[in-house]
C-alpha cells in the first residue's frame, strides 16, 4: 500500500543509513520526535534531516511533511516502519523526527543527502518514463481504434440497400401468412 505523502522510494541501503544515523545522532545530538515537535524544529530553521515513516495511520498525521520540507529546503527520507525509527530513539514508535543536531558525524550526513537526491531524482526519471510510456500507448490504440469506425461506415453503407419502408414490410408479412379456410 503506497501512501500519497511518500514521494520517493528509499531504497534500503539509504533506509538503514538513516536509521544508523539517527541512532548515532540521538546519542551525540539532538533530534526532535512526534510531528509537532517536527514542525516546529522545521519552521524554526533548526531542522537538518527530516524522517518520515511510511506506514503511519492515519497518514493526515504526517501528510504535510515532505511539502513543507521542500518549501523550507529541508532534506527529507523515509523509513518503511514506523517502530524501526522509534527504537532508534528509545521510543516504541515515532512517525516522524528531525535532526537538529547530528554532531561528528559529516561524512555520514553528506552520505544521506546525497542518497536521498538520486532516490529523487530517480523517482522523476521513473514518473517521466511512465509519462513516456503512456503517450506510446496511446498512440498506438488510436490507429486500433479507427479501424472499427470504419467497418462500422461500411456496414451503414449496407444497410439502406437492404432497408424497405415498414408499409412494404407488413405487406411482405401478410403475404407470408397462409390464409386459414375452412376447407376443413
Amino acid at each position: 500500500m503506497e501512501n500519497s505523502y511518500v514521494k520517493f522510494e528509499a531504497p534500503e541501503s539509504l533506509e538503514k543509513e538513516v536509521l544508523d544515523f539517527v541512532e548515532n545522532s540521538y546519542r551525540s545530538g539532538k533530534i526532535k520526535k512526534g510531528t509537532n515537535e517536527v514542525v516546529k524544529s522545521i519552521e524554526r530553521g533548526e531542522a537538518k534531516l527530516v524522517i518520515i515513516s511510511e506506514d503511519v495511520s492515519p497518514p493526515d498525521v504526517v501528510f504535510y511533511l515532505p511539502t513543507l520540507c521542500e518549501e523550507r529546503k529541508v532534506p527529507y527520507a523515509y523509513v518503511k516502519n514506523k517502530k524501526d525509527l522509534g527504537v532508534k530513539v528509545g521510543i516504541a514508535s515515532a512517525a516522524s523526527l528531525s535532526i537538529t543536531d547530528y554532531g561528528k558525524n559529516d561524512d555520514a550526513y553528506k552520505s544521506i543527502i546525497s542518497g536521498i537526491n538520486e532516490a529523487k531524482s530517480g523517482k522523476e526519471e521513473k514518473k517521466e518514463n511512465k509519462k513516456l510510456e503512456n503517450k506510446e500507448e496511446k498512440k498506438v490504440e488510436k490507429p486500433e481504434k479507427e479501424e472499427p469506425k470504419e467497418k462500422k461506415a461500411e456496414k451503414k453503407e449496407e444497410k439502406p440497400e437492404e432497408k424497405k419502408p415498414k408499409k412494404a414490410k407488413k405487406a411482405e408479412k401478410k403475404e407470408e401468412k397462409p390464409e386459414e379456410t375452412d376447407e376443413e
